[in-house]
């Protein structure tokens, strides 16, 4: 009988993606180790026994191709001899012997590991398939495999170039060169944790631990700085009297700075915005009553007077001031679910605006140097006619620092707002420091049938920017575009295919040239108005989300050439899980 042949794998090879071997380092007695075990009628010494059996061998391992676009397949062959049983890992598992290729659809970098098995070992080879942006003439794209989430929201560009993303469940940011998106959120960046279940609203405390709510917003600043909104309870109407107190406290937003040398992003402060105690005050009795900021109450046990106003929780736009030559530079404007626009001050203190935040301990710390808030029109003309729970989506500051804004029904811009902080244009308040409002007329740019407001006639305004010469483009769900020059004087413009639905969700004017970039909403995807006339956007051969309508659509006039960017929202279905998942296009071309 011949020697039993005994077989010892001490350690697996990896192979590299040039195909050659490399190996981890085993202890001495590790490798493959024949021994020859005699028993009974084993052969003379000097008898032939034939070579050792041996673990499975692989001779290549490929990805064709090995670089691949965000969305693209790539097909994994190998040759191998020797295994009963093959895998590849991750996310293939077994493969049948009898195959020697795959494709795959990886959702980032991965590196694939190719293991054949037999009874005496197991041999492996690796193999790296890189992801890249996808690249089409000027555009480029960015999905889920360069970093992103799929529920993409906004995207805004900073000063210095540098990208931000809100992503629902973090802040993604990277370098303006950069393929790649880094993820942020309250584990590594510090992000607010404020959040909790809806169903829990009225509970002391709730049952789980506070987390960080969506993010939804952002808005680049200075270099290296930007401002993130948060989500907060889609609940229209308020009641904070059966509310407990930590949904008063959701939401708001978060100053973020950005080192893209280190790759690190910061909290520098959460921006709560609300007014504290003893701010706000409402009263009726004596006439002709009154509604805003005083130093006394003629009502002490008013609600807003005794426990603040806190009704401004979701944050679904943001737009800073960058005019370096304004005194007004680095004020960010908010609007949010209540149909309102609220702002953070820059330099509040030096411009005269009362630290109503002060004395007021930790818990109203972070509404300093907050103004809150303003509706473009509360109510109509209509008997119960109530314009306050629209959505803040619409908002753009004027080369002249004024912000616009609009709550769906009705756009305007605010007043008694500049440099100046101690009056804001309000000297026959009681006090100072009294009120911005919003100015008047209120523009009813698609005017309301008779008798009904809430119909498909309603504004339905989406987004809204502003050209260098003070031009105001307008945009509409709805309705189409509206062109308000700077003298004042509306015009209307209506997308050129019916099929388009005139539905838009984002409008961005281009200060390259004064075209004008149009999301589309109902059709989705892209389109331009240029010198009198519409450009669409081919998506074929693009990722599937650029097909989708933008939320957002930013530019970064900072970087050479300047940028475009385009936040594509994700579709959902009816329980809001994501069907098919959101990304971010840039364009750099003329």
């Amino acid at each position: 009988m011949s020697p039993r042949w005994m077989l010892v794998v001490g350690a697996v090879g990896l192979w590299s993606c040039s195909g050659k071997m490399s190996s981890t380092q085993s202890p001495p007695d590790a490798g493959i180790t024949a021994t020859g075990t005699p028993d009974a009628g084993t052969p003379d010494a000097g008898t032939d026994a034939g070579p050792p059996p041996t673990a499975p061998t692989i001779t290549s391992f490929t990805a064709s191709p090995a670089d691949v676009f965000d969305g693209q397949k790539t097909t994994l062959a190998w040759h191998q001899e020797g295994a009963s049983t093959v895998s590849i890992s991750p996310n293939v598992e077994n493969v049948p012997t009898s195959t020697s290729s795959v494709e795959v659809a990886p959702l980032t970098t991965t590196t694939y590991v190719l293991s054949a098995t037999n009874g005496y070992g197991t041999t492996s080879m690796a193999v790296t398939v890189t992801m890249h942006p996808m690249k089409i003439g000027d555009w480029t794209y960015y999905g889920t495999g360069m970093g992103l989430s799929q529920d993409i929201q906004d995207v805004s560009a900073d000063e210095g170039g540098n990208v931000y993303v809100a992503g629902g469940d973090a802040l993604y940011v990277k370098r303006g060169a950069d393929q790649s998106f880094l993820r942020f959120d309250a584990s590594n960046a510090g992000l607010t944790q404020n959040c909790n279940d809806q169903e829990e609203y009225t509970a002391a405390i709730p049952s789980k631990p506070f987390y960080m709510c969506r993010v939804i917003s952002v808005a680049g600043a200075a270099p290296g700085k930007a401002i993130l909104g948060f989500d907060m309870f889609d609940i229209q109407e308020f009641d904070g009297h059966t509310w407990a107190e930590w949904p008063m406290k959701a939401g708001g937003a978060d100053v973020v700075a950005f080192d893209g040398g280190t790759g690190t992003l910061t909290r520098e402060r959460h921006v709560r915005t609300a007014s504290p105690p003893h701010t706000i005050c409402a009263w009726t009795s004596p006439a002709p009553g009154f509604y805003g900021r005083v130093t006394s109450c003629a009502d002490p046990n008013n609600y807003w007077w005794v426990d603040g106003r806190r009704v401004f929780g979701r944050i679904v736009r943001i737009v800073a001031n960058h005019d370096k030559t304004s005194p007004l530079y680095g004020d960010v404007w908010m609007g949010a679910k209540h149909g309102t626009f609220s702002a953070l001050l820059a330099n509040a203190e030096a411009r005269g605006l009362v630290d109503r935040s002060a004395g007021w301990g930790p818990e109203w710390a972070d509404a300093k140097d907050v103004w809150e808030h303003e509706h473009p029109v509360v109510s109509g003309t209509l008997p119960g006619q109530s314009f306050v729970n629209g959505e803040g989506w619409a908002l753009s500051i004027a080369p002249d620092g004024t912000p616009w804004g609009s709550n769906e029904y009705r756009t305007t811009y605010v007043t008694g707002y500049g440099a100046d902080l101690t009056i804001l244009n309000n000297p026959g308040a009681p006090d100072q420091n009294s009120d911005f409002w919003m100015g008047e007329p209120f523009l009813d740019l698609w005017p309301d049938p008779p008798n009904d407001y809430l119909t498909d006639q309603a504004d339905h305004v989406q987004s809204m920017s502003h050209c260098p010469d003070g031009t105001l483009w307008i945009g509409s769900m709805t309705h189409g575009l509206v062109r308000r020059a700077p003298d004042g004087s509306i015009s209307y413009l209506s997308l050129p295919d019916p099929s388009l639905q005139n539905s838009v969700s984002a409008v961005a004017c281009d200060p390259s040239d004064y075209s004008l970039w149009i999301g589309l909403g109902q059709a989705g995807g892209v389109m331009r108005y240029r010198n009198g006339g519409f450009e669409h956007v081919d998506t074929t051969g693009l990722p599937a989300f650029a097909a989708h309508p933008p939320r957002s659509i930013q530019i970064d006039r900072w970087s050479t050439p300047r940028a475009v960017y385009f936040a594509f929202m994700p579709y959902q279905d009816g329980s809001g899980a994501i069907t098919s998942g959101g990304g971010v296009g840039a364009y750099a071309g003329p």
